[in-house]
């Protein structure tokens, strides 16, 4: 069973393998605070090449979504989300499945989702949640399933959440499951 929505820092939450959460320092005085968000030396990961804010609406749901390729980064600086967290890699049985996450203005953090484990962002009063990306968009390198699918075993503790028309049309676990595996063979064998 996946865990409840934890914040990351809080080191009793046990995330897929690859999947790592930094806490960012933040400074304050009386003008307002400064955070340092990025620095390379930092990450053991591929650098972002991108950078995408997302604004979402209370009760929107985002994903479940999975990349072939590429690194995603995440940072709420408004508001909260809970990010849903499944591991489809093949040895993924050997280890931590599903999390939950909540990330948070009041405490920064950055939330790195590596290739292969599958994520959504449930916002439940609104937030602004700041990605960068590894990689350039490809539709080649997303795929998606329903966000409540029970294989993901992802406690989103919301009963009808505002999807895409691309969420709402999602297909299953086992066509998200087959899809990444048949994609992750093709990369494998190309390089």
């Amino acid at each position: 069973m996946g865990s409840t929505a934890t914040s990351a820092s809080d080191q009793s939450v046990q995330l897929p393998v690859g999947v790592w959460l930094r806490p960012l320092t933040t400074h304050p005085d009386d003008r307002g605070d400064f955070t340092e968000f990025f620095r390379n030396e930092w990450y053991d990961s591929p650098l972002p090449v991108q950078w995408n804010i997302s604004r979402s609406r209370p009760n929107v749901l985002r994903g479940v979504h999975v990349h072939v390729k590429h690194w995603d980064y995440y940072c709420v600086v408004d508001g909260e989300t809970t990010v849903g967290l499944h591991d489809l890699r093949a040895d993924a049985a050997l280890r931590v499945r599903s999390a939950m996450v909540r990330l948070g203005d009041d405490r920064l953090e950055v939330l790195a989702i590596p290739p292969g484990v599958a994520h959504g962002v449930y916002s439940q009063h609104g937030s602004t949640l700041l990605i960068g990306v590894s990689g350039y968009y490809d539709p080649a390198d997303h795929r998606r399933c329903r966000w409540n699918c029970p294989e993901l075993d992802l406690d989103w503790r919301c009963q009808a959440p505002e999807l895409s028309q691309e969420d709402r049309q999602a297909p299953g676990y086992a066509e998200l499951r087959s899809a990444f595996l048949a994609a992750m063979a093709s990369v494998e064998t190309t390089a």
